[in-house]
């Protein structure tokens, strides 16, 4: 176990400003107040920080608010970071305290954190985050103006959206509005598939191929959001027209769908459960998946895991990224009462995902893990001493061994305790955070580690300049990543654990779904 972390930043109560949430149509005052009356933290939970000194409280002495309230401690350190050194910037490199414009320079963290910051009781850094939001130059980027399509979608439109359906504040609405009406000309293709890059100055799509089916499917849900709220249904027409529909209906892989038709049980209970054809898609896919993915590796039936597909052939390893799965099934059993079956498969996945994270030294899953083939006892890739260890007794071993602060383990989590209550997954979440806050925690944020399976002595500003020196250095993943606070952090990871930890029922599931991003949109009615 960890030590909470206290707060305590004496250079950085000036300035903060508290708003109370406006009901629709209403505006508040803004008073003045300090930083931890803004957190609403209780000094008796809180603990010196791990680097102040060696004590190591209990978990189990920890109440479930004193744990939301570490969790919530680490988001606001994470977030006057990203303040202090890069304001305005995409994301936060607090290895280096300096800025990373990933994302075509919006200020992606801002945006991408306003509903967690509503939803932490954070109102007066909601209020600071709204006032720059409402500045923001769409049609002219601070860096590129060619901007990547569904990573533009879901994290700015999901983000402002989701703003919206929380504040009421119509800005968030404008502000959408305005973005996604630069973003439609990419829709305007021969096929009516949308092109994955469009120029946002000049409104040209670019020709960088079409985009993967994964991106068709999951921005629907956004612009079904953005077209139910202005009553203008031209968001919705652009995602729906009858090329991007049949290769939604009739694709060539079944791996390549499983994130696009899992996306379709959100939009299926989006619809209000109405839409019985994108139900029958996501149930035939269920089908499809557990006949043709779900594998156990040699020597240990009782894990279950899935593995890639390319054609008929079975390549044994996952993504960690491939763990939202298990929460997405979980939901689609909740609401579908045809996959009421999967609810076990879905568990089990969950278990695997798990194991991932807790068989590593560090405690951290890798961005890709794999396992020996039950059919021929090979591995998917050169097998080492460690990775013949790990597989002999867990069944798993690290493939692509970085890890870059991914919540969709934690994102399953949360659903499996929103609909089971079974406090084991809450144990589950918060063994993951400790391990997070441990080994990801630097200078000004988090970031992400190079070895999960390898506890390092130390590592600092020398390792991100290897990276920026020498950015060849690419295995799967872009190593670079590791070194900056991606604003999905902020967006899911944090999100996932503060909800988990939650006692309200806060969102309750049948009045909100969440978007890629981790964006709560209201179900319409």
């Amino acid at each position: 176990s960890l030590s909470l972390v206290t707060i305590a930043y004496a250079d950085t109560h000036a300035g903060l400003f508290y708003r109370e949430p406006a009901a629709p149509g209403e505006v508040k005052a803004s008073v003045h107040i300090d930083l931890l009356n803004d957190l609403e933290l209780d000094p008796a939970s809180l603990y010196q920080s791990r680097n102040q000194q060696n004590f190591e409280p209990d978990s189990k002495s920890l109440s479930t608010k004193d744990k939301q309230n570490a969790v919530k401690e680490e988001f606001v350190f994470a977030w006057e970071g990203y303040k202090k050194y890069s304001w305005s910037y995409d994301e936060n490199r607090p290895v280096s305290n300096s800025y990373s414009n990933p994302r075509n320079g919006w200020g992606a963290t801002i945006v991408d954190a306003l509903d967690t910051l509503y939803i932490m009781g954070l109102t007066g850094e909601f209020a600071k985050a709204t006032e720059f939001v409402a500045g923001i130059d769409w049609a002219h980027p601070p860096t590129s103006s060619h901007v990547q399509l569904f990573e533009t979608i879901i994290r700015y439109v999901g983000g402002l959206l989701s703003a919206y359906d929380l504040s009421y504040n119509p800005i968030f609405v404008d502000r959408a509005v305005a973005l996604a009406d630069r973003l439609l000309p990419a829709f305007n293709s021969s096929t009516g598939i949308p092109y994955q890059y469009i120029d946002i100055t000049t409104g040209t799509p670019l020709k960088g191929g079409p985009s993967v089916l994964a991106e068709i499917g999951t921005v629907q849900l956004e612009f079904f959001r953005l077209s139910d709220i202005t009553g203008d249904p031209k968001y919705r027409e652009a995602t729906q027209r009858p090329a991007v529909f049949n290769q939604l209906l009739y694709p060539g892989e079944v791996w390549e769908t499983v994130s696009t038709r899992s996306y379709l049980a959100k939009s299926y209970v989006y619809s209000g459960y109405r839409d019985d054809q994108k139900k029958r898609m996501f149930v035939d896919t269920v089908r499809s998946t557990l006949k043709h993915m779900i594998v156990s590796p040699k020597g240990h039936p009782d894990i279950k895991l899935l593995a890639e597909l390319n054609g008929d052939k079975k390549r044994h390893v996952m993504d960690e990224l491939a763990c939202f799965v298990p929460g997405t099934f979980l939901l689609a059993a909740d609401t579908i009462p045809e996959l009421h079956d999967i609810v076990g498969i879905a568990s089990e996945l969950l278990e695997s995902c798990v194991l991932a994270w807790t068989s590593t030294k560090t405690g951290i899953a890798p961005e890709i893990f794999g396992w020996v083939d039950p059919e021929t006892g090979e591995f998917p890739v050169p097998k080492s001493d460690r990775a013949i260890e790990l597989a002999d007794k867990y069944g798993v071993f690290p493939v692509v061994d970085s890890y870059i602060l991914r919540p969709e383990t934690l994102e399953s989590i949360f659903y499996f305790y929103r609909y089971t209550k079974d406090e084991k997954y809450r144990d589950m979440g918060w063994e993951i955070f400790q391990s997070i806050q441990l080994h990801c925690r630097a200078n000004s944020g988090y970031t992400g580690i190079r070895y999960v399976d390898s506890i390092s002595p130390e590592w600092d500003d020398r390792q991100e300049r290897l990276v920026i020196t020498h950015l060849s250095i690419v295995i799967y993943v872009n190593v670079a990543n590791q070194f900056r606070i991606p604003s999905f952090f902020f967006a899911e990871t944090m999100k996932y654990l503060y909800l988990l930890f939650d006692d309200t029922n806060v969102l309750p599931l049948d009045e909100w779904v969440f978007n890629t991003e981790a964006h709560p949109l209201r179900i319409q009615k």
